[in-house]
């Protein structure tokens, strides 16, 4: 598997699996953040994340909210690259 491919997968596990439970709780059962594309600014030392929550059976309208994903990609990423700054955009498919 290649590096970046792998990175995206070391991020969705801690997303899906470890924090799986608040993901589920916040945007409904069954939904899953998919890691799109990282892309990185070396000069500003800064990560632009696109991550995609794709909902599950159960969508769960009142918390339809971005700021849960962005704060676990926040969390995660200090573990891979704790000298970055880190951004992310979130967007949704079903």
């Amino acid at each position: 598997m290649e590096p970046k491919k792998r990175l995206f997968r070391h991020i969705e596990v801690y997303l899906n699996e470890f924090k799986g439970y608040a993901v589920e709780e916040m945007y409904g059962k069954g939904t899953k953040i998919k890691i799109h594309s990282i892309s990185d600014s070396l000069k500003d030392k800064c990560l632009l994340i696109e991550a995609v929550i794709i909902l599950g059976d159960t969508i769960n309208e009142e918390f339809m909210d971005r700021e849960l994903a962005d704060v676990l990609i926040q969390d995660a990423l200090v573990y891979f690259f704790p000298e970055y700054s880190i951004k992310s955009m979130v967007r949704w498919d079903v």
